[in-house]
């Protein structure tokens, strides 16, 4: 899902801009970065579920809970700057898309525990 929903936003930019003069489309590295969406979407979808089934009277485990919590820290605390750090040159360029596919793997990582915690509470 998560790729078809890259696969989604990579069209909307390639079919919402002009390319430049003398290119065929005008994607830059940068759109190539889905690591951000990810981990809003697992930050609100594992809240959400938190919350909902919070509401339902269902018992929410101390273990879910620990996961809500890290995927905010690392999402929102370390991730950003993890990626500043690693992946930028002193020229705010991404350094090449190995580093791409690094950050991307990583916010995948916790789009997918989130989602599983996100199941076991229902479960």
């Amino acid at each position: 899902m998560a790729a078809l929903v890259a696969a989604m936003q990579t069209w909307i930019k390639y079919a919402s801009r002009k390319a430049p003069a003398g290119q065929s489309h005008a994607l830059r590295r940068d759109d190539a970065l889905f690591w951000i969406d990810w981990i809003v979407t697992a930050a609100v979808a594992l809240g959400t579920s938190l919350v909902s089934a919070s509401m339902q009277g269902k018992p929410v485990g101390t273990i879910h809970v620990g996961v809500a919590l890290a995927v905010l820290v690392l999402g929102f605390a370390v991730m950003p700057k993890v990626v500043q750090e690693l992946c930028y040159d002193s020229s705010g360029d991404l350094k090449g898309w190995s580093h791409i596919i690094c950050a991307n793997a990583v916010g995948l990582i916790i789009l997918l525990s989130s989602v599983v915690a996100g199941v076991k509470i229902y479960a």
